[in-house]
């Protein structure tokens, strides 16, 4: 298993809000500080508005651990709802079934409410992904703050969201409600030294306490290519680890991160909605020239430069030309940036062995797909899979319909796969 490779108890690069792993930068513990003096004053509405991937929901959930033992909490993350099923949603949380009508259902909550209030209980509600919600739903969170009473309000309500949510707040028709937030907080993305701090803290909570697992170098083109939001750190750094698992490695460095990255952007650009395009076969590049309709070489050559460009190692003094070190540049750093020029052992790897590009149908496994194309499937077949698409090495079984797979071709599948 990779993580055992790395000496890592768990996956340190989770897609989950572990509240395990939240790291705190100054902002973030200003933004949890905010949300739970808002919760201790009886503020009634506090907002909290981040970019997507800076952390916001992982946030949320260290804010209900905080609270949960003095408070009953609601935490709603569906709103493409109207304001009826915003407010049945709330009494499910709560364990209510919801009357027949809206004035029902209020009955039910200002019961709960008051109840909680005589059992010295706050109720809170936290609305995730604020901004979908309809101009009616946000009135009806509006209308919600009348539950009160002469000296406290009985509802405590926080709605989060991404940029958007401020867009509309500020709007004159929601003039109202925007009176009503008293406490508005914000998250930023991550410096540099956030970064670093941030992907050393999560590999600690996973158990590694060894050698450094990131160069110095390769967290800065992390950083770069993220721009330090932590769910792109998370992305990059959890294939990155793949990739070094694949190639044998004990450390990412510069050439693997920028590998990552390119390979992450082309994945991007691929649209599963569209039908899938026929089958192409591709030869492996020959020094005699490019292949056909391929410029792999041009975008290798483009993408170093920019990292290189990035980490402030070379100068660009040709808009076309060749990279030249830049003046007083260190021999480490020099040799550092040359090694990019090369390719790493899985491209190489990769370049000499003529491959088919498939797409993944709906329930599709490899073995399906290798039994289809190649006609059996076997170690040798899956190593040479695996070498043609590094990111399968952790879990071969992980596949998605619409993803694009290389496949040799099979005459360069090992011979042992027609005896199976």
């Amino acid at each position: 298993m990779m993580w055992e490779y790395f000496a890592i108890r768990e996956d340190p690069f989770g897609a989950v809000p572990d509240p395990r792993f939240l790291y705190l930068t100054q902002r973030h513990r200003e933004a949890l500080a905010s949300l739970h003096y808002g919760f201790v004053s009886n503020r009634g509405f506090t907002s909290l508005i981040a970019e997507p991937g800076l952390g916001k929901t992982t946030l949320l959930v260290a804010f209900l651990e905080r609270i949960r033992s003095t408070a009953r909490t609601v935490f709603l993350f569906d709103t493409q709802c109207d304001a009826a099923e915003l407010l049945a949603f709330i009494l499910h949380d709560l364990g209510i079934v919801p009357g027949p009508d809206r004035v029902a259902q209020h009955e039910q909550l200002h019961g709960v409410l008051l109840a909680e209030a005589r059992a010295l209980k706050k109720v809170v509600v936290i609305i995730d992904e604020a901004q979908n919600l309809s101009p009616d739903a946000l009135e009806a969170v509006r209308l919600l703050s009348n539950f009160e009473t002469s000296s406290a309000k009985l509802l405590q309500i926080v709605l989060a969201g991404q940029p958007q949510l401020g867009d509309r707040l500020s709007s004159p028709e929601m003039a109202q409600l925007r009176q009503r937030i008293s406490i508005v907080c914000r998250l930023e993305p991550f410096t540099r030294q956030e970064t670093a701090a941030y992907i050393g803290h999560r590999l600690t909570v996973a158990g590694h306490s060894g050698p450094a697992l990131f160069t110095s170098a390769g967290i800065d083109a992390i950083h770069e290519a993220s721009h330090g939001i932590p769910r792109i750190i998370n992305h990059i750094c959890f294939h990155a680890l793949s990739l070094a698992y694949a190639l044998k490695r004990k450390q990412v460095d510069v050439a693997i991160v920028a590998e990552v990255v390119a390979d992450r952007e082309l994945a991007t650009s691929h649209d599963p909605a569209k039908p899938p395009v026929p089958t192409e076969i591709v030869q492996p590049e020959t020094p005699a020239g490019e292949p056909k309709g391929k410029t792999w070489r041009w975008v290798f050559a483009a993408g170093i430069l920019l990292v290189l460009a990035m980490l402030g190692r070379w100068d660009m003094r040709r808009a076309a030309g060749d990279a030249v070190p830049a003046p007083g540049a260190s021999r480490t750093s020099i040799e550092a940036a040359a090694s990019l020029s090369r390719p790493t052992p899985m491209a190489e790897a990769r370049r000499n062995v003529p491959y088919v590009e498939v797409t993944v149908q709906p329930d599709e496994t490899l073995t399906d797909i290798a039994t289809e194309r190649l006609g059996g499937f076997n170690d040798s077949i899956l190593k040479q899979i695996e070498t043609l698409n590094p990111r399968l090495a952790d879990n071969p079984d992980h596949i998605e319909t619409g993803q694009k797979l290389r496949l040799p071709t099979p005459a360069a599948a090992p011979v042992s796969s027609r005896e199976d």
